[in-house]
């Protein structure tokens, strides 16, 4: 318990040191970033094997929150805000406007929550299907890294969908496969937490059903035909098919008029994510 109280009493101070002494020092802060990020995505769906550990999980969510606002408010346009601190002031701002690790927090932080309930109940089931989930992983973050490099908004918005869709199935088919529907109930809606809002925002009006995440297949680009203009006309719906890695193939139906709008959208999420970044760092000097 002491050492408890002295980790957390250091970190508090740390905490404190960014508004009193004003430090810009980005070392500190890229912990408390990559810790959220962990949470939200790697350490998915294991937050801890029992209520104190949980307790743990959750306190931990919210210092590190704690140490981001702290930060921006004391960095945020200041000289001493270097590039380094002005690059992760951007990372920050995305996170909080994008990230739906509050609205799961909320979840498993709440004693009476039937969510809370259900994950421990089901814990050794999911820490059994740790390795699975691990692929699951892996195959995320590179996937992650090529649709980084993808510069044409169609073939972007469609890799984003098709990579919401795959990451929602490969979690919850899993679960599904080895473990109760209670358990398969905590993990499509930790998921639907964690990035609901998102794929409301891009997809809801692009439905892509994908059974490998979008990736770089060896040797060759891949192009994306989804809503070309000979695929589809103003009055029927064009049906698309596209190969990805190991000749899976990934039908995708829709209307022109959904084509236009996904682009409409991808442009209209972008800037709103600007706009609100702008306006909560405006709101927190």
């Amino acid at each position: 318990m002491e050492v408890k109280r002295l980790v957390f009493l250091t970190f508090a101070g740390l905490g404190i040191s960014f508004v009193a002494g004003n430090s810009c020092n980005t070392d500190v802060v890229s912990d408390c970033y990559n810790k959220l990020v962990n949470y939200e995505g790697l350490r998915f769906p294991l937050y801890g094997e029992d209520e104190q550990a949980l307790d743990e999980t959750c306190r931990s969510i919210d210092e590190s929150f704690v140490c981001l606002d702290d930060y921006l408010r004391a960095c945020n346009e200041k000289e001493e805000c270097d590039e380094k601190c002005k690059e992760i002031i951007r990372d920050i701002g995305m996170f909080i406007l994008n990230t739906g690790l509050r609205e799961l927090q909320s979840e498993l932080c709440d004693p009476l929550s039937p969510m809370r309930l259900t994950y421990l109940d089901n814990y050794v089931c999911l820490e059994d299907n740790a390795d699975h989930y691990a692929k699951c992983h892996n195959d995320s973050q590179l996937s992650q890294e090529y649709m980084s490099s993808i510069t044409e908004h169609r073939e972007a918005l469609y890799s984003r969908c098709c990579f919401f869709n795959w990451y929602e199935a490969c979690f919850t088919n899993i679960t599904r496969d080895t473990c109760n529907d209670n358990a398969t109930f905590f993990v499509n809606m930790s998921l639907h937490k964690l990035m609901g809002h998102i794929v409301q925002h891009l997809c809801k009006d692009n439905q892509v059903f994908c059974s490998r995440p979008p990736m770089q297949p060896d040797g060759e680009e891949t192009t994306l035909t989804n809503c070309l203009d000979d695929d589809c006309t103003s009055d029927s719906i064009g049906s698309t098919r596209q190969t990805v890695e190991n000749n899976t193939v990934v039908d995708n139906c829709m209307t022109c008029r959904s084509c236009v709008f996904m682009l409409s959208v991808s442009n209209l999420f972008i800037s709103m994510c600007c706009i609100a970044l702008f306006n909560y760092l405006i709101l927190i000097k």
